[in-house]
């Protein structure tokens, strides 16, 4: 596994939280309909699902409450053909069954189909338009989508229905992060943290936020807190190496990208978060490193070399 922030150009202070893996799996809200079934969790807690077989095949006896709780189930166990079914058939029994069109949202969220899932979450929107669940689906969506004037104006109106739904304060911090207000997504996370302190996505997130304004030491802290709570999750792993990297400590941040990346990719890791950061000739170094530990299936160094030494030539000719 590669972290997502070593796939990108070089990051600015406000576009760093774009590069750096967000873990946002903090617990939602129940919905009135289908009380047990959390919509907008990213990792949903695995269920036990029925029989797909037998489940499809009696799918016209049930009722449109029921195809819906059953169509959860199978999009928490990742079975998006299964689960769209149980959605449409509940919609065709039922037409005004605002769960399932926020179901069928999810899937395409699942799908990175974000304009597909705008839509769906709208209809369900029509229906209920006080509804956290497609309020805040249809803010997230926009947001992947980059619109992020957008997504803000619609997780204000999920605000205006609840402004202590833990979802909705989550998704107003990350849109703000990403907008560059760090100095209004800080405080939101320290209530999120509040709300849920036994969540490793609230230290996670809170340290990421501590890391887009150059806190380097505090979001260490943060990381580790999270890394306390979830200890075998390479994602706050990876933000903690990029953390010790940020703040001086080259050795911790290589221990612990060779545990999660291996030795090349903790290699090329470190290379990219010292190129962002200007120190040419140690990324160079830690490129090169990379290359030597695999040099023959690590492509993602050579290219982060090549564009390393366009840059210092750029850098010489802007001098003359």
């Amino acid at each position: 596994m590669q972290c997502n922030f070593c796939r990108t150009g070089v990051p600015n202070k406000s576009s760093l939280i774009l590069t750096m893996v967000l873990l946002v799996v903090l617990a939602s809200g129940c919905s009135q309909s289908v009380p047990k079934i959390n919509y907008f969790a990213d990792n949903a807690t695995s269920m036990e699902s029925p029989s797909a077989h037998d489940d499809t095949s009696s799918m016209q006896s049930k009722s449109a409450e029921e195809l819906v709780t059953a169509g959860f189930i199978y999009l928490a166990n990742e079975n998006l053909r299964i689960a769209e079914l149980h959605f449409a058939t509940a919609i065709n029994k039922d037409p005004k069954m605002v769960n399932a069109y926020i179901g069928l949202g999810r899937i395409e969220m699942s799908k990175s189909n974000y304009n597909g899932a705008i839509i769906r979450f709208g209809q369900a929107r029509e229906l209920d338009p006080q509804s956290i669940y497609a309020l805040t689906g249809e803010a997230r969506a926009l947001r992947l989508e980059g619109k992020l004037n957008t997504a803000i104006k619609k997780i204000n109106e999920a605000i205006a229905v609840d402004p202590k739904d833990i979802n909705v304060i989550k998704e107003l911090a990350i849109i703000y992060d990403l907008m560059g207000k760090e100095n209004l997504s800080e405080p939101l996370y320290h209530e999120i943290l509040t709300m849920a302190p036994d969540q490793a996505a609230s230290h996670n997130n809170l340290g990421l936020n501590k890391m887009v304004r150059g806190a380097y030491q505090e979001a260490v802290l943060s990381f580790l807190q999270a890394l306390a709570l979830d200890q075998e999750n390479l994602l706050i792993r990876n933000n903690l190496a990029s953390a010790y990297l940020l703040s001086g400590d080259k050795e911790n941040a290589l221990e612990i990208f060779i545990g999660t990346v291996g030795e090349a990719g903790a290699y090329n890791n470190i290379g990219y978060l010292l190129m962002t950061q200007g120190r040419l000739d140690e990324a160079e170094q830690a490129f090169i490193k990379a290359l030597k530990s695999n040099p023959k299936y690590y492509v993602r160094a050579q290219d982060n070399l090549d564009k390393l030494h366009r840059k210092r030539k750029t850098a010489r000719a802007s001098q003359l």
